[in-house]
């Protein structure tokens, strides 16, 4: 089969001989800098899915079976973790994955909009940016307000605190149902729609 590469107007065309000749010269960095911004961007990304899936799956149900006191003190010592790694995962995700997106579609601005594939993965964009913002605005504010009430000598705030809790494990419901939408749009783009 003959090479082919993409025009300036999105069609595909037999590649010339210096076509080829700059391929075969820049084609193994090109693919080394793509390997390292997929592996980045899939590192992070297991990252902060997997720390949703953790939180909701095993710590939720194990800080049920503890007592009260005991699951007060590894509050204390998880959130600030917590608020830290969810935002720093999501956001070096997200960084990695408009970088990559960019990297792959080669900076062209026609191609990425106008395309199946870069349609998919833009939409894929906006979505972990609205999850982030969820995340950020309902889950790690609503921790840290646990937090210092955690912290108190004797917090008499028992219907605030439990409302924060709810509003917290909701966030993380929800960030991780957009979450494994934003993973099902990222097959459908390698599978090329």
């Amino acid at each position: 089969m003959e090479p082919r590469i993409r025009s300036r107007d999105m069609r595909l065309r037999p590649a010339s001989a210096k076509d080829l000749r700059r391929m075969g010269r820049c084609g193994r960095v090109a693919d080394a800098i793509a390997l390292i911004l997929r592996f980045l961007h899939i590192w992070f990304g297991i990252a902060w899915i997997g720390a949703l899936v953790y939180g909701v799956s095993v710590l939720r149900r194990t800080l049920a079976r503890v007592d009260a006191a005991t699951a007060k003190e590894l509050m204390k010592k998880l959130i600030p973790i917590v608020t830290r790694f969810l935002p720093g995962s999501a956001v070096m995700t997200i960084l990695f994955g408009v970088l990559l997106y960019l990297y792959l579609g080669a900076f062209d601005v026609p191609y990425l909009t106008g395309s199946d594939w870069g349609r998919t993965l833009l939409a894929a964009l906006v979505l972990s940016l609205a999850t982030f913002a969820i995340g950020m605005v309902f889950g790690v504010r609503s921790a840290k307000k646990i937090l210092g009430h955690l912290n108190e000598e004797s917090c008499a705030h028992g219907p605030e605190v439990g409302a924060l809790q709810k509003r917290f494990n909701l966030s993380q419901f929800v960030a991780l149902a957009l979450g494994l939408v934003i993973v099902a749009l990222m097959v459908l783009a390698t599978e090329g729609l």
